[in-house]
């Protein structure tokens, strides 16, 4: 009976303890296993060093985010944060590649899935062949947002086309940058600089715009142009200005202010839909017409509806339907609906027809019944 007893107390003691065992063993399973990193999928502790990996992200449709190359990284398990160095890396969207880039070093945040470099980068944007230079950037991969800041380059050599600024906000997708803060872009063909506090570069449709005042000067004829906004067309080669307009030929000694004008960089032509003045100080000229056009080549102005002319020298003033003035001969030609005025000399005319020569400071009037030498 004894012998009996003794056996059920071992049997019931060896139950007992290997259910402790397996309790034991369960519960470190549960609560003390290391985890698994979702960055190379090997086990590690917070604050683990790696050399020469590779991490990956992916959104919640299973297509890749990224790819970054680095030749060390520490990881931060507690904050599921990388810190890298030496740095390559490929940033997607909808599985796209959108951009290649290098960086001394970075931050990659798994949580809000962003990557921030740091110092040297340089990044190409695959689709239009956009290379980017800067101090330092941040990825927002959820938000399709690139954001830079320090000395920024952008340049597409395709279009012989540089920018420089001081912040740049992006959307890689669309291929769409915007430079804040001493922006400067410089063209190479036709040689041109155009500064601002905010210019928009849309790659795709190839326009840069912005909408804060803009400073132009073409290089070669040094031709410059003041506005409060600008539109660049890149395959038309031609710039629409609006707003509080002023150019400046002082080669020909022209100034020119208006509300609008598009400016035809190929055909070196300046068009003024709107109402302007044009004034020459040194030969002491002011026209005023509804509209017109500067042939820069051809140093030659055209101007139409309601056209005023007054000169200084003759205290003259000319009033036509039509006006073309050609700098180098020094003439300017009326038609239809000529009035001179010289008030000193209580002097009126009328025509249909009109020449004043600067040289000779002389005015002929023509028409059906009249022709008429005028001088000061």
């Amino acid at each position: 009976m004894q012998q009996i007893f003794s056996r059920r107390n071992l049997r019931l003691f060896i139950i007992i303890f290997v259910l402790t065992v397996l309790m034991f063993g369960l519960g470190w399973f549960i609560f003390l296993r290391p985890e698994i990193s979702s960055l190379n999928k090997t086990a590690q502790t917070a604050g683990s060093s790696l050399q020469n990996i590779t991490l990956t992200e992916f959104d919640t449709n299973g297509k890749l985010l990224w790819e970054i190359q680095a030749k060390r990284a520490n990881y931060r398990e507690d904050r599921k944060i990388a810190d890298v160095e030496d740095v390559e890396g490929k940033f997607y969207r909808d599985g796209e590649l959108l951009m290649e880039t290098t960086g001394d070093k970075g931050t990659i945040d798994q949580i809000s899935k962003e990557i921030s470099l740091d110092g040297n980068i340089k990044a190409i944007a695959v689709q239009e062949k956009i290379n980017m230079k800067a101090d330092r950037m941040v990825w927002k991969s959820e938000e399709d947002l690139l954001k830079a800041t320090g000395k920024i380059q952008i340049d597409k050599p395709e279009d012989k086309l540089i920018m420089t600024g001081k912040e740049l906000t992006a959307k890689p997708s669309t291929n769409v940058y915007s430079l804040e803060k001493q922006v400067v872009v410089t063209a190479v063909e036709p040689p041109l600089e155009m500064k601002s506090e905010k210019v928009t570069w849309d790659a795709k449709s190839d326009r840069v715009f912005t909408d804060v005042p803009i400073s132009v000067i073409q290089i070669k004829d040094k031709l410059q142009l003041t506005a409060n906004k600008g539109n660049w067309d890149i395959q038309k080669k031609e710039v629409t200005f609006t707003g509080d307009i002023k150019a400046k030929d002082p080669n020909l000694d022209v100034d020119i202010e208006a509300a609008q004008a598009i400016w035809n960089l190929e055909k070196k032509l300046v068009t003024l839909p709107v109402a302007f003045t044009g004034t020459s100080k040194g030969r002491g000229i002011v026209v005023k017409a509804q509209k017109g056009e500067a042939q820069i080549e051809k140093e030659q102005i055209n101007l139409t509806g309601q056209v005023s002319a007054s000169f200084s020298s003759t205290q003259g003033v000319v009033n036509a339907d039509k006006v073309e003035w050609l700098i180098p001969t020094k003439t300017i030609t009326a038609e239809g609906n000529i009035v001179y005025k010289q008030p000193d000399k209580n002097l009126n005319v009328s025509g249909d027809r009109a020449v004043a020569n600067l040289e000779s400071q002389t005015v002929t009037v023509t028409g059906t019944n009249v022709f008429s030498t005028l001088n000061p």
